[in-house]
């Protein structure tokens, strides 16, 4: 991966980070999780993304405010090279380029191997507004260490991409018992999450109560158990999201 940041005094350069060389343990599986998306930005592009809101305390000289926001306001690029296999030796697929612009968030495009057009790239898990999660992450399909597989598209087969160092975060979100996810637009309560399963009920207002007053209580209903295949589509991208991203 690569952070391409501009260098101080407005002149733009290029920051090499290195490839983590193992992943953070992630999701202790007590209880079991349904382990889902994989971010795709780097830690430092959230920070990036607040610039606009730090002018004062980062461009304190009135002689060199032009150069100086130039510089901060430019969006900070991140670039993840796709590989056809969980190795740095593999064939590439090609890039993605993750933009963290200030004021306006996350945004990215997929350059094939070869090519120099761009193609813009939404991820499977997204929410603009990045003070809350942030939410950028892609479907994952396979783990190998610190490398994860990524289902085919808008890349015409699956790749892989190597995971991130230096973390604070999880790089992985997972869906766990009592969370609410949407699928076919409907809310669903998660009663179990297996590693390759979840199993669901028809949310109701008690689970997520955001109104004064005590919640009704749970009406006892039938669950279902729906498998990872049932819960994606035909390359392997989950069809379901977190149903209260920002909360109530």
């Amino acid at each position: 991966m690569r952070l391409c940041i501009p260098c101080r005094g407005g002149a733009p350069g290029v920051l090499v980070l290195a490839a983590m060389a193992m992943a953070p343990a992630l999701d202790a599986q007590d209880p079991p999780t349904f382990r889902a998306w994989v971010a795709l930005y780097a830690p430092d592009q959230i920070a990036w993304l607040e610039n606009e809101n730090r002018l004062g305390e980062l461009c304190p000289d009135p002689s060199t405010l032009d150069a100086c926001y130039a510089n901060h306001l430019a969006p900070a690029v991140v670039v993840r090279t796709l590989y056809a296999g969980p190795d740095t030796t593999a064939r590439v697929v090609g890039d993605l380029l993750v933009l963290a612009s200030p004021g306006r968030g996350l945004s990215a495009h997929f350059r094939a191997a070869g090519a120099a057009a761009v193609a813009p790239f939404t991820p499977d898990l997204v929410l603009r507004d990045w003070g809350y999660g942030p939410y950028f992450h892609q479907t994952f399909v396979a783990q190998r260490g610190p490398w994860f597989g990524l289902p085919a598209g808008p890349w015409a087969e699956p790749v892989w991409l190597l995971g991130d160092e230096g973390r604070d975060d999880p790089a992985v979100m997972s869906v766990r018992a009592g969370d609410i996810i949407e699928l076919a637009g409907s809310g669903w309560l998660v009663v179990a999450a297996e590693s390759d399963a979840l199993v669901l009920r028809a949310e109701q207002p008690a689970d997520m109560w955001c109104e004064e007053g005590t919640p009704p209580p749970v009406v006892p209903t039938a669950v279902t158990r729906r498998s990872r295949r049932e819960l994606s589509d035909g390359a392997g991208h989950l069809v379901f999201r977190p149903r209260y991203l920002k909360g109530c």
